[in-house]
């Protein structure tokens, strides 16, 4: 199960730095893994009682890609990925809209920390 959360947060982040995030001018420089292990370490640190429901929140939306598009979420096409990205980033549900906003905050963090740490 850690590996599933570890694949689907993964693709969580590339997509969403994909979508949020301007392209580096440094063909050298691809923070994207260091993003991830950000985030991972983030989720990590968490107390239990907000660990295991980020946990289980980003596993549903990972199996709900199954749902939407017809397989897991971290194996889907990047633009699927972004597909369902949005329906959960505007959903009637507050949680999925939460969740989602959870990983673009962390994210986008690190992805401008990254950026004022190389100049």
């Amino acid at each position: 199960m850690n590996q599933l959360f570890t694949n689907t947060a993964s693709a969580l982040c590339y997509s969403i730095i994909q979508q949020c995030c301007e392209p580096t001018d440094s063909p050298h420089h691809f923070p994207h893994n260091d993003i991830v292990r950000f985030v991972l370490e983030q989720h990590r640190r968490m107390p239990d009682y907000l660990r295991f429901p980020i946990l289980f929140l980003t596993l549903l939306f990972n199996f709900s890609g199954i749902i939407r598009g017809g397989s897991l979420f971290y194996r889907q096409s990047p633009k699927m990925r972004l597909d369902q990205i949005s329906a959960w980033k505007n959903a009637p549900i507050s949680i999925c809209r939460d969740l989602i906003r959870f990983y673009e905050s962390l994210v986008v963090l690190c992805w401008k920390s990254e950026q004022i740490n190389r100049t």
